[in-house]
């Protein structure tokens, strides 16, 4: 089994190099994250690819590095059939299979737009014939977290291996990503063990039914850093309406923008004051925008001004979703080691 980090999660050099370190190979969606891998000491041979709308001339110059590309779609297989004849591909397979924390996040089933759909397999083998292609390898990913069930990822790759008994040249399958993680205190942490021991299991029975050894690989990136980062703000104002009490912070959907986004729940503390009598209060941004909203109706220690209060699980897709909007700087990130 190998292991890819989905570095689009958390690009930070440091992050990259020290998962790296770790035994992950790095799983890239554009070129300049391919760049962060290398100078984080990460070798071609290590590092995927996983294009969707990507140029001919983008996926040109990543075959040419010599970076393992997941083709999205039957231009692309065109494209790269053109230009390499007779070398080996893997292709995106989009088989009805998604899910995710909001449907910004799902990545598979009917309303996704990535990959090529099953039906369409007859074409992908007549474009590999047309150009001496051999589909070595096949990819699936079906949602960006958001799964804390074995058997919802575990019908995804049900539903690809069995895809996969079409292609007689395999030599890797990747399963995607988005394992979950427990962002709020209602969600169970998902039983990594008891995924492992029945994707050994499938590993072993497709192996048999096969006739030979196919690599096998997941992709997670949240699942690795969204719980080793916290982004800290200070509490700016206080204001209170006969409905609600708003708690403004310096921070906001330029720093962090999934509560905005994807209506994602991020647990708050207030490390100044964790003991203070706890209030329902509605913690805001300070961005121009109405929406620009942490936390809404959230019972917390109440907050004085100048107070810390610790987001936590902002390390995948935080800093590096961060924008300068308003003109306003992004925060520094640090890493602790």
């Amino acid at each position: 089994m190998r292991l890819y980090y989905a570095c689009k999660a958390n690009t930070n050099p440091e992050i990259v190099r020290l998962i790296a370190k770790m035994g992950f190979d790095i799983e890239t969606t554009s070129p300049g994250e391919i760049a962060v891998a290398r100078k984080a000491g990460v070798s071609v041979s290590r590092i995927s690819y996983t294009c969707a709308a990507a140029n001919e001339k983008e996926l040109i110059s990543i075959v040419q590095q010599g970076v393992g590309v997941h083709l999205d779609s039957l231009s692309q297989v065109e494209a790269i059939g053109r230009r390499f004849p007779g070398r080996d591909i893997s292709v995106r397979l989009a088989h009805g299979v998604g899910v995710g924390h909001h449907a910004h996040v799902v990545t598979g089933g009917p309303e996704s737009k990535f990959g090529i759909h099953v039906t369409h397999i007859p074409q992908l083998k007549k474009l590999a014939l047309k150009y001496d292609l051999r589909i070595t390898g096949l990819h699936q990913h079906i949602g960006s977290g958001g799964i804390f069930k074995p058997s919802v990822l575990l019908e995804a790759v049900d539903s690809l291996l069995e895809i996969a008994t079409q292609f007689p040249h395999l030599e890797h399958v990747d399963f995607g990503g988005g394992f979950g993680i427990p962002y709020s205190p209602a969600e169970k942490r998902l039983p990594i063990n008891e995924l492992g021991r029945k994707m050994r299991a499938r590993a072993k029975k497709f192996t048999r039914e096969y006739g030979r050894v196919v690599e096998m690989s997941f992709e997670p990136g949240r699942y690795l850093v969204a719980e080793g980062g916290i982004l800290l703000v200070s509490v700016t104002d206080i204001k209170r309406n006969p409905r609600k009490t708003f708690v403004d912070v310096d921070s906001g959907m330029g720093h962090l923008v999934r509560p905005i986004m994807y209506d994602s729940y991020h647990e708050i503390e207030n490390v100044t004051h964790p003991r203070h009598r706890k209030e329902r209060v509605t913690v805001a941004g300070l961005y121009c925008e109405s929406g620009d909203v942490l936390a809404k109706n959230r019972l917390l220690p109440m907050p004085e001004l100048g107070d810390i209060l610790a987001i936590k699980n902002a390390g995948a897709y935080g800093y590096v979703m961060s924008s300068e909007y308003n003109l306003r700087p992004k925060p520094k990130e640090i890493v602790l080691h």
